[in-house]
């Protein structure tokens, strides 16, 4: 294959993905609107390389359990501002997240590690550890740079900040 025959099918990829993400937003517009404005989900995405998907359907009538992914807002930070995160629920109400140094673990399994500074230089303190109170989430996601649970300014996530459980698509 020629230099310009693989630029050409890297182009076409970023083609069909364009439009594969414009038929979905097709859809969802439709849905909505033959739901009469009525509806219980949404379409989310990831922008960031934290999770290895980057389109959601959300479902704001489940009730998340551990393993789910969850689409909420975090709280105030010095990072992101209007964006809501998904991320993976590795503990829910009453489950112990363990901590070994900056290694937090779920069940004797390593769920995430700490960094000591963010991608600016900016000190991280890390998350809560123990037990899990009643109506929050641990979450996390496996991208080392991933901005959850494991930092204390994200912590544990209050069942009320939880837009809905989030369903990968792509």
């Amino acid at each position: 294959m020629s230099v310009h025959a693989t630029d050409r099918a890297r182009l076409n990829r970023g083609w069909r993905r364009v439009g594969f993400c414009a038929a979905v937003l097709t859809a969802a517009v439709a849905a909505k609107t033959a739901m009469h404005y009525e509806r219980s989900w949404y379409i989310s995405f990831n922008w960031t390389e934290s999770l290895p998907f980057w389109v959601f359907y959300v479902d704001e009538t489940e009730t998340p359990q551990v393993g789910d992914y969850i689409d909420f807002w975090p709280p105030d930070n010095p990072y992101y501002a209007d964006i809501s995160f998904v991320k993976r629920v590795a503990a829910g109400p009453g489950d112990k997240v363990a901590c070994r140094g900056r290694a937090f673990f779920v069940d004797n399994e390593q769920v995430a590690i700490a960094k000591i500074k963010s991608q600016g230089g900016d000190p991280l303190v890390p998350g809560p550890c123990g037990v899990v109170p009643a109506g929050h989430f641990f979450v996390v996601a496996p991208h080392k740079d991933s901005f959850d649970s494991r930092y204390e300014v994200i912590g544990h996530v209050p069942r009320e900040r939880v837009r809905g459980v989030a369903v990968p698509l792509l």
